[in-house]
């Protein structure tokens, strides 16, 4: 691995942020050396898709949402505009596993005020939300607390918390509505509450129409999020990274671990390199790290040592990915829509299930069905300590409860995540503000990945360029 010529750009990790990052990097600076290093054996990390008799089956995330442009705008410029694949129009009707069956959830007040999931109680006490005086948004609150005040426990019990597990696999009570949700709480500081900053985005939209513009979705709400999952034709949500390896080419290492980052010689920085690997080090002119929090923590104990407690501090949720595949005859459910995600105490030890063959027809053969269930989380961590038998015993449990699948399945893929999904909880804000002063203390050094500014793949794709745009500015021609 030598580096050679123009200004050198290393970038740890090679998950979508990294590698979004040295794509952007490239772009900017066509003369810079820019050198991948991951860990792993291939890049992408929990974004990446595997090919299993037939069926694709994403390992993380399961595509990129429209209603922002950063994941379809990096797509176009990898030129894979002719590969996206928008979910089908059932992906907009969601559901909730509640009281031993599933129910739609609503997507409009008419839907609303007939819904099950809802009390008489706990409808008219949405109904005071217009009326309800706006907080004070300098104070911090946890997602279940905003959703309690503006909305009512009830709804936050029935409606927030599972989609706050689906998200993040977090704790509603513990996380950060301004750190997970901040298009959410800007609502209400903007607009005073959420059905008038609701209203207000509706008019700036129909404004849009009337100038012949093509306005973007609406963040979303509690039916779900705004804009329409899109994935790939072919390899899946997976593609994406796999378009960014493949046009950086030469540029990215994989089985490469660090052990550390140091100062160089003439303000460069120093990339120590675990053993027996050659050469051990690496001099560079930046280095992004886009790992893990905790692991980037290590790395700048030496260079960085302010940083290291503040992003030890980023707790980490564990989930499992089982996917199950099964012919179609053998699945009485009609499951038309995305799937369905559950409330707490409803029975079932799933966070949800997405009803990928749905979606994406393409992902499994003909006449079959393929379902990816998320399990584990803050809520349930033991369910990582499971062997791979006793977790899809219990999937397929509460698929018996849920959808009422008897067959045992023809095609079992499980990926575990130990620590997959960094959580905001209350004070995250503050704690990503401390790393990354501490970060530019030091000349040439950055901080990317989903543990800081949002954890899906828009939020990555955008602060990884952002991140990569910055450092490229800074870059000197050698």
């Amino acid at each position: 691995m030598t580096l050679e010529g123009g200004p050198r750009v290393v970038v740890v990790g090679g998950g979508i942020s990294g590698l979004s990052a040295a794509f952007e990097v490239r772009r900017q600076r066509p003369d810079a050396e820019v050198v991948v290093l991951e860990r792993e054996e291939r890049p992408g990390g929990t974004a990446t898709s595997d090919a299993v008799d037939g069926f694709l089956v994403d390992r993380g995330p399961n595509g990129f949402l429209t209603n922002v442009p950063d994941a379809y705008q990096l797509s176009l410029d990898l030129g894979l505009e002719n590969e996206l694949l928008p979910a089908s129009e059932a992906a907009q009707k969601r559901f909730l596993f509640f009281r031993g069956r599933l129910v739609p959830v609503p997507t409009g007040a008419g839907a609303l005020l007939r819904s099950p999931l809802l009390s008489p109680v706990g409808k008219a006490r949405m109904a005071l939300e217009p009326f309800l005086p706006a907080a004070d948004p300098g104070r911090e609150e946890t997602v279940h607390g905003f959703a309690s005040r503006r909305l009512g426990r009830e709804f936050a019990d029935v409606m927030v918390a599972p989609m706050v597990a689906g998200v993040s696999a977090g704790d509603a009570r513990r996380s950060s509505l301004q750190a997970l949700f901040p298009r959410m709480h800007r609502l209400e500081a903007e607009h005073g509450g959420l059905v008038r900053g609701m209203l207000a985005q509706q008019r700036v939209r129909r404004a849009a129409r009337a100038r012949g513009e093509t306005p973007l979705r609406a963040a979303g709400g509690p039916s779900g999020p705004g804009g329409r999952l899109t994935s790939f034709r072919r390899g899946g949500a997976g593609r994406l990274t796999q378009a960014l390896a493949e046009t950086l080419g030469a540029a990215v290492h994989t089985g490469v671990s660090v052990e550390r980052i140091e100062r160089g010689a003439e303000g460069r920085l120093r990339v120590v390199l675990a053993e027996p690997l050659t050469p051990r080090t690496l001099e560079a002119d930046a280095v992004i790290l886009a790992t893990p929090a905790y692991a980037a923590a290590e790395l700048l104990r030496e260079v960085a040592p302010a940083a290291t407690a503040p992003l030890e501090a980023i707790p980490y949720a564990g989930i499992r990915v089982v996917a199950l595949g099964y012919p179609r005859a053998s699945v009485p459910a009609t499951l038309d829509g995305f799937g369905f995600l559950v409330p707490p105490g409803q029975g079932l030890r799933i966070l949800g299930s997405l009803w990928t063959s749905t979606l994406f027809p393409p992902q499994a053969p003909e006449g079959t069905v393929l379902l990816r269930s998320l399990a584990g989380g803050v809520q349930d961590p033991g369910f990582l300590d499971l062997s791979e038998e006793e977790a899809v015993a219990v999937v397929r449990d509460d698929l018996r409860v849920s959808l009422g699948i008897t067959a045992r399945p023809t095609m079992v893929h499980v990926v575990g995540w130990r620590r997959g999904i960094p959580q905001y909880v209350l004070g995250h804000r503050q704690r990503v503000e401390e790393a990354a002063g501490a970060v530019a203390t030091v000349p040439g050094l950055a901080l990317t990945g989903n543990a800081y500014r949002g954890i899906g793949l828009n939020d990555c794709v955008r602060d990884a360029r952002s991140v990569g745009r910055e450092v490229a500015g800074r870059l000197e021609s050698a």
